[in-house]
C-alpha cells in the first residue's frame, strides 16, 4: 500500500471507503499468508487506521479558531472552511514581516556584537515594519547625530522657497547684522561663502579632523571650552573652526552646516531650535524630537534626537512624487541639484541637502542616504545611525549601539538591505 498518495494538505477531501476498496484485494491476499492471530491484530489496526482518518477528517472540516491560528503559525496553512466552502488562509497572529524584521534585528545584535538595534522600515504602500532588542522601546528617543543636518538643511530650502534667502547669497551679507549683535566679528575668509557651498561641502572649512571642536567631546573637551550656555560663535573660536581655505572641492564638514543653522537665525530671527520646532516639526506632526541643552551647540549638525518613527517622517518631504513641507519645484532646485559635482571622480554621488544623492534611471528615481556617529561623551552610550530612503522603494532607519567598528558599516548596511527584502516577500 503506497502511504504517500493519502498524504494531502490540511483541508484536501479524504475519501476513506474508496481508498479502501481499491486497496482491499491486495490487503486480502497478504493476510491469507498469515496465521489466525496475525490477521486479526492486522484487521483490528486497519480498522483503528481507518476510524483515525475519518475523525481526523471530521475534525479538520469543523476547525476551531484557536487550532486554525495553531496551524497557520506552523505554516502558511490554508484551511477549508464549511461556512463558505472557500479555501482561507490563515493569518499568523504576529505578521511573518514583522517576525522577519524581529529576527533580523536579533542577527544584527548578534553578527555585530550589538546591545541595542532599532530598525523601522516603510514602503511605498504604506506598510510599516519596525522592531528594537529585548527591553527597547520600539519609537524610543535617540540620538541620530549627523542626521541633525538634514533637519538644517530642510530649514534653509524652506527659507529659500519662501524667498528670503538666495542659495548664492553670501555670509557677509547674511550675518553681519547677526554677528554684531553677538558681539563677534565674521571672520573675513568666511564673507564670501554662500549657501549654496556650505549646503554642499564645498566652503573649504575645517573637516572631521583635530581643528574641529566636535572631536573634543570625546571626552568633553569643547563642552569646557566654551560652556554650555555659549552661542555658536563661541564654538568657531574653539580649535580655530572659523576658518575657510577657500577651496570649493567636496570636504565633509560640520561647521558648515553650524554657519548655517547662524543663516536660520539670521535670516528668520528665531532661535535655531524654536524655528525647527515650529515650521518642521509641527507642520510634519512629529512629536518626538529633542534637542537636550547640553547638545544646543551641536544641534545643527549634530544635536537632534529623534525615534526612528520621526526620522523617517522628515525624511518624507524628500519625496518629490508627494511634496509636503517642500514644493517640487524646491526639490528639484536643492535636493536633485547637481551642479556642485559629485562627491568624488569614481562615483555618481551628490552631497545637496544634508543628505548623499545617488540618481537613479528616471528624473523621479533616485536614493539618498546618510549616517552619523554620535560618541560625544565616554560616560554615555554611543551610537551609530543610517537612513536609506529609495525613490519608489522602501525607506528605513537603523540606529545601533554601540558604534561597529568603521569597517563594518558597509556590511551592516547591506545586512538590513537583505533582512527588509526578505521581510517583504513574506506572505
Amino acid at each position: 500500500m503506497n502511504v504517500e498518495r493519502h498524504c494531502r494538505p490540511a483541508g484536501a477531501r479524504l475519501n476513506t471507503p474508496l481508498a479502501w476498496r481499491r486497496n482491499s484485494p491486495a490487503i486480502v491476499r497478504a493476510m491469507g499468508r498469515c496465521g489466525a492471530s496475525v490477521r486479526r491484530a492486522v484487521m483490528g489496526a486497519l480498522l483503528g487506521i481507518a476510524t483515525l482518518m475519518m475523525a481526523s477528517h471530521a475534525s479538520a472540516q469543523t476547525a476551531s479558531p484557536a487550532s486554525a491560528a495553531s496551524a497557520a503559525n506552523a505554516g502558511s496553512a490554508v484551511v477549508a472552511l464549511p461556512s463558505s466552502g472557500a479555501a482561507t488562509p490563515i493569518r499568523p497572529a504576529v505578521p511573518i514581516g514583522q517576525s522577519t524584521i524581529a529576527q533580523g534585528v536579533a542577527q544584527l545584535k548578534e553578527r555585530y556584537n550589538l546591545k541595542h538595534v532599532w530598525l523601522r522600515t516603510e514602503s511605498d504602500a504604506g506598510g510599516v515594519l519596525e522592531a528594537a532588542t529585548s527591553g527597547d522601546e520600539v519609537q524610543q528617543l535617540l540620538p541620530v547625530a549627523s542626521l541633525s543636518k538634514s533637519v538644517t538643511a530642510i530649514g534653509i530650502a524652506l527659507l529659500v522657497q519662501q524667498g528670503k534667502l538666495s542659495l548664492d547669497a553670501r555670509l557677509g551679507d547674511l550675518l553681519d547684522a547677526y554677528s554684531k549683535a553677538h558681539g563677534k566679528p565674521l571672520d573675513p575668509s568666511l564673507r564670501e561663502l554662500t549657501v549654496r557651498r556650505l549646503l554642499a561641502h564645498r566652503a573649504g572649512l575645517a573637516t572631521n579632523g583635530y581643528n574641529d571642536p566636535v572631536n573634543g567631546l570625546f571626552s568633553g573637551l569643547a563642552i569646557r571650552r566654551v560652556g554650555g550656555s555659549a552661542d555658536f560663535f563661541n564654538y568657531l573660536d574653539a580649535g580655530d573652526a572659523g576658518h575657510s581655505s577657500g577651496k570649493t572641492d567636496f570636504v565633509y564638514s560640520n561647521v558648515s552646516y553650524l554657519l548655517l543653522g547662524m543663516v536660520i537665525e539670521a535670516v528668520s530671527g528665531d532661535d535655531y531650535k524654536d524655528y525647527c520646532e515650529k515650521n518642521i516639526f509641527a507642520p510634519l506632526g512629529v512629536t518626538d524630537a529633542k534637542l537636550p541643552d547640553s547638545w544646543r551647540l551641536l544641534a545643527p549638525f549634530a544635536g537632534w534626537q529623534m525615534s526612528t518613527g520621526a526620522l523617517l517622517k522628515v525624511w518624507n518631504v524628500f519625496d518629490i512624487r508627494h511634496p509636503s513641507l517642500l514644493s517640487e519645484k524646491t526639490l528639484r532646485a536643492l535636493l536633485l541639484d547637481k551642479q556642485s559635482g559629485p562627491v568624488n571622480a569614481d562615483r555618481d554621488v551628490y552631497y545637496t541637502l544634508g543628505v548623499f544623492l545617488l540618481s537613479g534611471s528616471g528624473e523621479r528615481s533616485y536614493r539618498i542616504s546618510h549616517d552619523g556617529i554620535a560618541d560625544f561623551f565616554r560616560t554615555q552610550s554611543t551610537y551609530y545611525t543610517v537612513v536609506e530612503k529609495t525613490v519608489p522603494g522602501d525607506s528605513w532607519a537603523l540606529v545601533v549601539s554601540p558604534i561597529p567598528s568603521r569597517g563594518q558599516f558597509g556590511a551592516i548596511q547591506r545586512d538590513v538591505r537583505r533582512i527588509i527584502r526578505q521581510a517583504r516577500l513574506a506572505p
